[in-house]
């Protein structure tokens, strides 16, 4: 691992300061070894899904769990960017109390958000009868209870990721989550259980329950000095404003990868949610280094919210050639390789989703070109400005995929996502350098030709 550190520390030439390109570095190394063993777990969870199970069940536990996706990020309500973005502060402060404040004001509202949002949306899919929505209602009954679990799992791994605990803060998710889901699915494959979408996701809830318990373990430990002294109410100011930002931003970025797949229903059949599930699974491959960074840059940009412009571009410039140098040889590998992956591991009828594949791709491969804009603009208060490129970007997106879905399926919305994450990606650009001042590496030389 010293030596892939001092490898890219000589690739990425920038003068970032010794110790954040440091801290940089060895982060991205010790996340991409997470991701890599989490990746190989998902999709072996996935293909035990598909070949035990069929694409069928396979796909209608996938339609029922991207709206729990949905409304576990109404009840989140923003609160885990909160503590991204205050708690580096207050550490930097040495305000232990603050800290304590937050973690206990944040936990207690996800958990009354969480009760309220599963209560009325049980309420809801009973008392009006939506076919893609009430024709599940056994399966979302099973589900609702996922809502918490999912909300407290997210939530409290910030909460680590907020106090420096880098590698701590994924293990649950990336690692034991995964792990223990394979496992079950696995045993009952193997075991010829009979095996419906309500026991699948019977088989997710009690995997949560197992994390959550071991995630609260390992919170109680690393959260105790901050309880030490005693607690008091948590005094920050704009919390609610800011909150609402967070949690529109989140929304819209969860609809911006889900909004396709709710709306395929109505057009296509139910397997196809899973053929581009599939798909863009390994899509999302590409957009892990942004990822992978995510779980360091939020809290050094929030940290350094008020140095000096020179820094905050080094920052940015850093981590874009970071983004960019990990993320296209994943693109490669998707292009040349990708029908294999669909056909040979998962059945000639995933075949269909290469178009698709290669298509998202090719868009989250943008990040490695503008670089994590709308991470600086959340964490240098400017989440109003992040919400709206994503307003624009989700509208945009919702019109494309209507139009094009009933014509070319699952390619379609691949087109829709691609076009419209062109247009979300050079707003954000033009607002981060507006309101911050960064650009990303790539363009600063058109720049400065602009201004002579």
């Amino acid at each position: 691992m010293k030596l892939l550190q001092s490898i890219l520390e000589k690739i990425l030439k920038s003068d970032l300061p010794k110790e954040e390109r440091t801290r940089l570095v060895k982060g991205l190394i010790h996340s991409f070894i997470i991701q890599g063993i989490s990746i190989v777990m998902v999709f072996t969870g996935n293909y035990l899904l598909v070949k035990f199970f069929g694409a069928e069940i396979y796909g209608v536990y996938v339609h029922v769990f991207n709206w729990i996706s949905v409304l576990t990020v109404l009840a989140m309500g923003g609160q885990e960017d909160i503590v991204l973005s205050r708690m580096p502060k207050y550490m930097a402060q040495n305000n232990r109390l603050q800290i304590g404040a937050i973690i206990r004001h944040s936990n207690t509202r996800v958990a009354i958000n969480s009760i309220l949002i599963s209560g009325l949306f049980l309420l809801l899919i009973q008392l009006f009868p939506v076919p893609t929505l009430s024709k599940y209602r056994p399966q979302f009954m099973v589900a609702a209870g996922t809502i918490y679990l999912s909300v407290f799992l997210t939530f409290n791994q910030y909460v680590l990721q907020a106090l420096n605990h880098i590698r701590l803060s994924q293990v649950t998710e990336r690692l034991l989550k995964p792990f223990v889901f394979t496992l079950f699915i696995a045993g009952a494959g193997w075991l010829s259980i009979a095996v419906d979408a309500s026991r699948l996701i019977g088989i997710a809830l009690i995997n949560l329950v197992i994390c959550a318990l071991v995630l609260l373990w390992l919170v109680i430990k690393k959260t105790k000095p901050y309880f030490s002294k005693g607690t008091e109410r948590y005094k920050g100011e704009g919390v609610s404003k800011q909150a609402f930002y967070f949690l529109s931003i989140s929304l819209l970025q969860l609809l911006a990868t889900r909004i396709g797949m709710l709306i395929m229903p109505y057009f296509i059949e139910e397997k196809n949610i899973g053929i581009f599930n599939i798909a863009a699974r390994f899509s999302d491959i590409i957009i892990y280094p942004f990822y992978l960074l995510h779980s360091m840059l939020p809290q050094l940009f929030a940290k350094h919210h008020s140095a000096e412009l020179s820094y905050k571009q080094k920052l940015y410039s850093e981590s874009t050639w970071i983004i960019m140098i990990t993320s296209l040889p994943l693109l490669a590998t998707n292009i040349v390789v990708g029908p294999w992956l669909l056909g040979h591991l998962f059945g000639s009828e995933f075949t269909a989703g290469y178009p698709a594949l290669v298509l998202m791709s090719a868009s989250n491969a943008l990040f490695g070109i503008f670089g994590p804009a709308n991470t600086i603009l959340m964490m240098q208060g400017k989440e109003k400005q992040s919400a709206f490129a994503l307003v624009v970007n989700v509208i945009l997106l919702t019109v494309l995929s209507r139009l094009l879905i009933p014509t070319q399926g699952v390619t379609g919305v691949a087109w829709a996502m691609l076009i419209s994450n062109i247009l979300y990606n050079i707003l954000l650009a033009i607002f981060a350098r507006y309101h911050t001042g960064v650009m990303s590496p790539f363009f600063i030389p058109f720049a400065k030709r602009y201004r002579v």
